[in-house]
């Protein structure tokens, strides 16, 4: 079962409700308000060649290098 991130419309408090996927139970915030389901903030990892500003340039050198061979 995976956690849901719910925001209170009204003050905008939040708050994580484990809950299975196809239940859609109505959260109810601390003023009472009712609380709306919104898309939770993940973390993204770049991994592999070409996400890094030195990785880039070693590819501009490479190219250089052989643009002045072939010359």
């Amino acid at each position: 079962m995976p956690f849901y991130r719910y925001v209170c419309e009204t003050c905008g408090s939040e708050k994580r409700v484990l809950h299975g996927m196809n239940e859609n139970p109505t959260i109810l915030c601390e003023c009472g308000s009712q609380m709306k389901r919104s898309i939770g903030r993940v973390a993204v990892v770049f991994k592999g060649s070409g996400f890094y500003v030195t990785d880039n340039k070693k590819n501009e050198n490479k190219k250089q290098e052989k643009s002045e061979e072939a010359a």
